[in-house]
């Protein structure tokens, strides 16, 4: 190849190299002018919207001065009326007062579980205070002495059924070294400052607790013509009570039942009167039941 035909390939590649950049030159060019006119477009619309503002700013101006009484450049804006159906209503009440609703409702149930309780409670036409250190014969006999006594009594209460409850209350000096004045003691202290039980079955080792001489009748002057009968004591031990109750240990000879005398007490006097008089009659056909005639053996 000549030496003058390189020379003019050459020519040749150096003008499409300068068409290449005379084209990107045009298009960055082109881009210029849009992004230009593009500026000018926002220039010119936001000094439009300034220009609105400022009218609308002295169309307001003269309104409120009374220079003109209607605008033709404000308009007043209302908002279509959401109309909501019922269930969106009532959705919107409860999640808007989901609150107050909430504490509302802890009332409501806690209200609810007391009339429940106060409704389901049993209330016992008849109440025996067991006071005693015997252990054993409480888990054995409480069962067999509401037995016993719900035979003696009406349905006081007028709720269907006839219920007689023993409340146990261990007693006795080794009682109060362990407890002091707290504990078993402090109940047995509480029943007797109300007059809700007035049958009493104990023995001996409670008399410090109880005081049988201040706080129990004297049954000599009601029952004396029985054998068991000891003041304000009825004896248990010489009776069928322990074989009617099938207690295989044999009964202690100082545990007895006696009834409290009717005193003023954290209860009015007539409350512990009208417990008495469903107690004493009990007492009585209890008393028949088990007890034996002095003048029976000589007969």
């Amino acid at each position: 190849m000549s030496k003058e035909n390189q020379k003019n390939q050459k020519s040749a590649k150096k003008s499409v190299f300068e068409i290449a950049q005379e084209m990107e030159q045009q298009e960055q060019e082109q881009q210029r002018h849009a992004q230009e006119i593009l500026q000018k477009q926002k220039e010119q619309q936001r000094l439009a919207y300034e220009e609105q503002l400022r009218q609308e700013k002295l169309e307001l101006i003269r309104l409120k001065q009374g220079v003109i009484e209607e605008s033709t450049t404000i308009y007043e804006e209302h908002e279509d009326q959401k109309k909501y159906t019922i269930f969106q209503k009532i959705s919107n009440f409860f999640y808007a007062n989901q609150w107050w609703m909430g504490i509302c409702g802890f009332f409501v149930v806690l209200a609810g579980f007391l009339v429940w309780q106060v409704v389901t409670t049993v209330h016992p036409d008849m109440i025996i205070l067991l006071v005693s250190h015997n252990d054993l014969f409480h888990a054995s006999c409480s069962e067999g002495i509401s037995d016993i006594f719900e035979q003696y009594i009406d349905d006081i209460n007028q709720d269907g059924e006839v219920i007689v409850d023993v409340y146990y209350m261990p007693s006795s000096p080794e009682t109060q070294e362990r407890d002091g004045y707290t504990g078993d003691n402090a109940k047995l202290y509480a029943e007797f400052q109300t007059g809700e039980a007035v049958l009493v079955i104990s023995d001996s080792d409670a008399d410090e607790f109880i005081v049988p001489e201040h706080t129990l009748v004297n049954l000599e002057e009601y029952f004396g013509d029985y054998e068991e009968t000891e003041d304000m004591r009825f004896l248990l031990s010489g009776t069928a009570f322990a074989d009617v109750l099938e207690y295989d240990e044999p009964l202690d000879d100082d545990i007895y039942i006696g009834i409290r005398q009717v005193r003023e007490t954290m209860d009015s006097i007539e409350k512990m009167q009208e417990v008495y008089d469903i107690a004493f009659p009990a007492l009585e056909k209890f008393i028949q039941e088990f007890g034996h005639l002095k003048n029976s053996e000589e007969n």
